[in-house]
């Protein structure tokens, strides 16, 4: 088992996904129906859906825990043994859980630039990141730490994101609350006493 690195350079842009987001917003609204806005319950219902629609969930990220380990013994080439490489071999799995949408993963940020010593990014599974970690002894401690340097482009890259979706939802949230509003009472004066 071993990890999978993903380069940022290979990834869309961080404001495509949210130009994609906002492009919802005209569709979802103009599709609204006067059952969906003329009792003030069902309004609170069908603004809550179309925030889930469009709006994301910033990334937090869970502690990393040891789930498990597997041993294989290598054979090791005449250089490592001369090196004093050891034939043990420990791969150990470390889950990241995390909270928020999948898609912060998924795009670069604007203006992001990447060092030579990036490895990637390693991307997550549905609620979590699994990382694999070879060590020549068994040691979960030693593998967690690695486990966060492994993770060290995927956490700045998610941070990036999550910094500028802030910034983003608020000014989203507002106009889809004013957009919602202004249909509301153009349903309401169109269709309202029939």
């Amino acid at each position: 088992m071993e990890n999978t690195f993903t380069s940022p350079r290979q990834l869309p842009r961080f404001a495509d996904l949210l130009r994609e987001r906002e492009l919802r917003i005209n569709m979802l609204i103009n599709n609204l129906k006067l059952n969906d806005v003329k009792e003030d319950a069902v309004f609170q219902n069908t603004v809550k859906r179309i925030k889930r629609a469009v709006l994301l969930q910033p990334v937090v990220f869970g502690e990393p825990t040891f789930v498990d380990h597997s041993y294989e013994e290598r054979q090791l080439s005449f250089q490592q043994q001369l090196s004093g490489s050891s034939s043990h071999r420990y791969t150990h799995t470390i889950s990241v859980p995390f909270t928020g949408d999948n898609e912060l993963f998924s795009y670069a940020p604007d203006n992001y630039s990447f060092s030579s010593s990036d490895r990637g990014l390693i991307l997550p599974y549905s609620g979590g990141i699994t990382v694999y970690v070879s060590l020549s002894e068994l040691n979960p401690a030693q593998a967690i730490s690695q486990a966060q340097k492994d993770l060290d482009m995927t956490f700045r890259l998610v941070e990036i994101n999550n910094t500028s979706l802030q910034h983003w939802s608020k000014n989203i949230e507002s106009m889809i609350d004013q957009q919602l509003n202004q249909k509301r009472e153009q349903l309401i004066n169109l269709f309202g006493n029939k």
